[in-house]
């Protein structure tokens, strides 16, 4: 790590200051977690450079196979454009959304952890938490707000749907089988799976059950009495 830092090794907790290359150094240490990482964001980060970062190694992570849990406050979701993070929910990635009041935390591999300090002051800090007390007391406490929150969903004036999507989603209120739905709509079952995987993502679910509840909700059904 580049960036400066007090505090005794030996004690499991060192304090860094976030300065110069303190984003990539963060993400050069996400890019360690081999089976788990777990990322809570409550405040939005200082910098695009730091999005696109965090962006680009939840990617890779993905990609290799490792468990990712990100915890995200409403006030976070105001700042950022929700689409890559449903592309990352549709990849794999457990995404939730909590009220509870959290610090900015990165947690890998129950091994180490990033707890963030001072947000919104001139001078913000962080702690690199290697005791092994702590970092399972601040990874229970990061699972219990995830559980505790609710799914990512987009947000209902950004979801567009064209004909072939509305066929598709009253097709699955139907309760047809995806061979039924895909000769009804006269398409084929690959083309047809494909158009309804982009649409569980551009809706934020991740089941058939999911997809049918959150078309409801944004009324995107057609009514009964209509077909």
């Amino acid at each position: 790590m580049h960036s400066k830092h007090t505090g005794s090794p030996a004690t499991g907790i060192v304090r860094f200051s976030q300065e110069g290359q303190w984003d990539r150094d963060v993400h050069r240490l996400l890019r360690h977690a081999r089976r788990e990482a777990v990322v809570a964001v409550s405040n939005p980060a200082p910098s695009s450079d730091h999005l696109r970062l965090g962006q680009v190694v939840v990617d890779d992570l993905l990609t290799a196979g490792t468990q990712v849990r990100l915890l995200y406050s409403p006030d976070y979701l105001e700042t950022r454009d929700r689409q890559p993070l449903l592309r990352h929910s549709a990849r794999g990635a457990q995404i939730r959304v909590t009220d509870n009041d959290f610090h900015n935390a990165l947690i890998i591999d129950r091994t180490v952890a990033v707890l963030w300090s001072g947000a919104g002051t001139r001078h913000p800090y962080a702690y690199l938490v290697r005791e092994p007390a702590l970092l399972q007391a601040l990874h229970q406490f990061a699972v219990l707000s995830w559980q505790s929150g609710h799914g990512l969903t987009a947000p209902a004036e950004s979801v567009v749907i064209d004909d072939t999507d509305r066929a598709i989603l009253n097709a699955l209120n139907l309760g047809l089988i995806d061979e039924a739905a895909a000769r009804r709509l006269g398409l084929s079952l690959r083309t047809y799976r494909r158009h309804l995987a982009d649409l569980m993502t551009r809706l934020g679910v991740h089941s058939r059950f999911q997809i049918g509840v959150r078309a409801a909700q944004l009324g995107l059904l057609d009514d009964p009495g209509c077909r």
